[in-house]
């Protein structure tokens, strides 16, 4: 799998490795990840607002997960929930249509 990440907000590493474990994981949990692409840009300067917008490569349509915040904490866990909630959502589409 490969990720690739466009941080154009110059934000830090350790959140740009959060990113990386966490789509590393739900890779290994959902098994049908192929790629992901991860954009990072910075809205305003004062306060900063930050937007991230994720990009996973699935068979079929991608699943674009995006969200918008002021703190990078609180934005990378709704990003993480937002991510899990649509991978389910495709493993269980994908289990009806073999059914």
């Amino acid at each position: 799998m490969k990720i690739v990440i466009r941080n154009q907000a110059n934000v830090s590493n350790k959140y740009i490795r959060f990113a990386k474990w966490k789509i590393f994981k739900y890779s290994r949990k959902y098994n049908k990840l192929v790629y992901a692409e991860v954009y990072i840009k910075k809205i305003s300067i004062k306060p900063e607002v930050y937007n991230i917008t994720v990009r996973l490569g699935v068979p079929g349509p991608d699943i674009v997960v995006s969200s918008t915040s002021d703190n990078l904490k609180s934005l990378w866990s709704d990003l993480s929930s937002k991510m899990k909630r649509q991978l389910r959502k495709y493993k269980t589409k994908q289990l009806e249509a073999f059914s």
